[in-house]
């Protein structure tokens, strides 16, 4: 048996294969599970709203009705969430819940208020600010967990930025993006588009959602016909181009 530890899930392949937030969902998920945490939560920090608020959350595994019940169970873990954004999150934050004598039993309790929170900040090249909560009911980590989970926590965000964040920003579409346009445009399903680009129709329905996405469409065919708006490609050389770019 060879010696060498297995790459987790997480820093493994699938990683570099990662595309859309699905992709993005599954290695937080493993990342968080590597590390003995049952729930994570990756959000934006705004300085227009309370830090870690649940508008801000992008990707979590937390069911929607039981949200409020973990950012309670978190901001009791960790005070200095009551900060100002502006102040919030330069470093990583650990904390764990705890559920005092008196606390009146004949309420429901909340299911992370006896958890251990770790917050990461992270931040995109043009200086927005993001950060992943971990939560689990486990011991709190120690320092040298504290950064292992950072930097793997942050190879992620990386690339969740690459393939999603950075784009989003600008709202321009990949390349693969508007080839996937492109042959929609042409009549081209899915699977015709998955045999063209060989790829998976799983992959081209990723690509064509994240295009419908950045340009405000409400389906496929929406989403061609905004890109094939003259304003948008003003002669059909440009549309080439653009297509092609």
């Amino acid at each position: 048996m060879s010696s060498v530890a297995a790459i987790p899930f997480h820093l493994g392949p699938e990683l570099g294969r990662a595309i859309n937030r699905t992709d993005f969902f599954r290695l937080l998920r493993a990342a968080a599970q590597h590390y003995h945490f049952e729930c994570f939560a990756l959000a934006r920090v705004s300085e227009a709203s309370p830090p870690f608020s649940t508008r801000e959350i992008i990707i979590t595994n937390v069911a929607e009705r039981r949200t409020a019940l973990f950012l309670y169970g978190m901001r009791q873990a960790l005070g200095l969430l009551k900060t100002k954004a502006s102040q919030f999150l330069a470093t990583p934050l650990t904390g764990s819940g705890s559920l005092p004598e008196d606390y009146p039993r004949d309420l429901v309790l909340n299911e992370f208020d006896s958890n251990s929170f770790l917050l990461v900040p992270l931040f995109t090249p043009e200086g927005k600010r993001y950060c992943v909560a971990f939560s689990g009911k486990r011991a709190e980590p120690d320092q040298g967990e504290v950064a292992e989970v950072l930097l793997d926590t942050m190879r992620i965000f990386d690339k969740f930025y690459e393939e999603i964040l950075a784009h989003e920003i600008s709202g321009r579409l990949t390349q693969r993006e508007t080839e996937v346009v492109k042959w929609t445009s042409e009549g081209k399903t899915s699977a015709d588009i998955a045999i063209i680009l060989g790829l998976s129709e799983h992959t081209v329905n990723s690509h064509i959602a994240a295009a419908v996405r950045k340009l405000d469409a409400v389906n496929r065919v929406h989403m061609v016909a905004i890109a094939l708006r003259p304003s948008r490609f003003s002669s059909s050389t440009t549309r080439s181009s653009s297509f092609d770019r």
